[in-house]
């Protein structure tokens, strides 16, 4: 029996040298995200360093448990939606001080 099922958890690694002051606002860029992408969870972590050293990367989760106890794959994420991920992670303001109100 062939179990079918979208990714909708992924990991998120800051570029190494900015790891630091991303790490400071953690909870709030997950929020952020989780908010601009309804029905996904995101989790930053603190890997590194992985991938391309001067921007985010973007992993998925990409095996989940299925009701029978064995391990099953996810369908894998359009590389679109993964490029669309990393850049809300740059476009998120670390100091807050964009969601003032004037």
């Amino acid at each position: 029996m062939a179990v079918e099922k979208d990714v909708l958890e992924f990991i998120i690694i800051p570029p190494y040298a900015r790891r630091s002051k991303v790490f400071a606002s953690k909870e709030r860029m997950e929020a952020y995200l989780g908010n601009r992408f309804p029905g996904y969870s995101f989790k930053v972590a603190r890997l590194g360093p992985v991938g391309d050293d001067d921007d985010f990367c973007i992993l998925p989760v990409m095996n989940f448990l299925g009701d029978d106890g064995h391990s099953y794959m996810c369908n894998e994420p359009k590389s679109w939606f993964l490029a669309d991920i990393a850049s809300a992670c740059r476009e998120f303001d670390r100091s807050g001080l964009r969601s003032c109100a004037a």
